[in-house]
């Protein structure tokens, strides 16, 4: 797999995480708890959670915790 597919792969794990999340809860998953969905390491679910928010797919406030959302929900 390239590294462009392998992100976008992972972008595409956090954002159906966030939404899996979101409708069970109705607040946002933490880093950790993303993590532990994707089986990703909390570097790359940090990673690929900044390029989302550049990207404007999700947003989600510094130091806050559990503020990550799906911009188009």
């Amino acid at each position: 797999m390239t590294k462009i597919n392998a992100k976008l792969n992972n972008e595409k794990k956090i954002t159906k995480a966030i939404e899996k999340w979101y409708n069970k809860h109705a607040y946002g998953p933490s880093y950790r708890d993303l993590s532990e969905m994707t089986e990703m390491s909390l570097g790359n679910v940090f990673s690929a959670c900044q390029q989302l928010r550049e990207a404007k797919v999700i947003t989600f406030q510094d130091g806050v915790a559990r503020t990550i959302k799906l911009l188009n929900k």
